[in-house]
């Protein structure tokens, strides 16, 4: 997106269009799905959020590119939004939820629970949806649009630091408690994990890497796949929990869960690192 300049006032009024067009795709959906199940009865939550994520995950889309093609007259990849998985990209996406998982496993205990094979499925394909849904759309808002948008105006650090800190403050709704601890520990895991997608878009020269590392951690972490947590903590019914004997925030990521723990950080970190080892690919997005 070299080719184009905006200036500052269109830079962050384009930055707020897109923050709108993602909320706009969220609401859009969960209105059209929420009258769809108001008449139509399904066995089972799974399908609402199969059907939901699905329908956001295209509504939000179809928003960021009749917007981007045919009002800014540019194309998705001049934001970077392309399909280039990288061979590291899909070893890292693996190799970071296991980390944190195994450590969390070796100060706590394991804990199964069993499922019908249908009600598994359908588990399963809920949790993938889920993590679809939120890894691709936030990246490509975050690590796409807004990243291109704030590099093209004001540079790489700016686009890699600002999008990073709104990415952690974006999610302290989210806490189930608040405390100033917390808050920043959320804060600064956030940032910290804001920063390791933007460094893995730039590396693989597209959203597609951090996409797929975000989807893959939070079907893992996020999902009803694995919870890490207390046993005064436990919630929900995922295939796996991990219970932890201690209620430290910094094993416990206070309100907000593991993923701001600091065993989640250190792995954010180890990833941001590896991904700078790497050799920058230069191809055309």
């Amino acid at each position: 997106m070299q080719q184009y300049r905006f200036s500052t006032s269109k830079t962050l009024l384009y930055v707020i269009i897109y923050f709108l067009l993602f909320l706009a795709g969220d609401l859009g959906s969960s209105i059209l799905f929420d009258v769809l199940f108001s008449v139509v009865t399904f066995p089972g939550s799974e399908w609402y959020i199969i059907l939901r994520m699905t329908g956001c995950l295209l509504v939000t889309m179809l928003f960021f590119w009749l917007y981007t093609t045919k009002h800014l007259h540019l194309r998705m990849a001049d934001f970077g939004i392309t399909f280039q998985v990288k061979p590291w990209g899909v070893i890292l996406s693996v190799l970071l939820p296991a980390f944190v998982a195994a450590t969390f496993l070796v100060i706590g205990a394991a804990e199964r629970n069993t499922f019908a094979f249908g009600d598994m499925l359908l588990i399963v394909i809920a949790s993938m949806m889920m993590a679809l849904k939120a890894g691709i759309l936030e990246e490509v808002l975050f690590r796409g649009f807004i990243m291109k948008l704030l590099e093209n105006r004001w540079g790489k650090p700016l686009a890699i630091l600002l999008p990073s800190v709104l990415f952690g403050l974006a999610h302290i709704p989210a806490m189930e408690s608040f405390t100033i601890g917390g808050v920043v520990l959320l804060a600064v895991s956030g940032t910290l994990v804001g920063v390791m997608f933007s460094l893995a878009a730039y590396r693989g020269n597209s959203v597609s890497n951090s996409a797929l590392m975000h989807s893959v951690w939070n079907f893992v972490m996020v999902t009803s796949i694995l919870h890490i947590t207390t046993a005064q903590g436990a919630y929900g019914k995922p295939f796996i929990q991990i219970v932890i004997p201690s209620d430290n925030i910094l094993l416990t990521g206070a309100g907000f869960g593991a993923e701001a723990s600091l065993v989640a950080i250190i792995g954010y970190l180890l990833v941001c690192v590896a991904v700078i080892l790497l050799k920058k690919d230069t191809a055309a997005g």
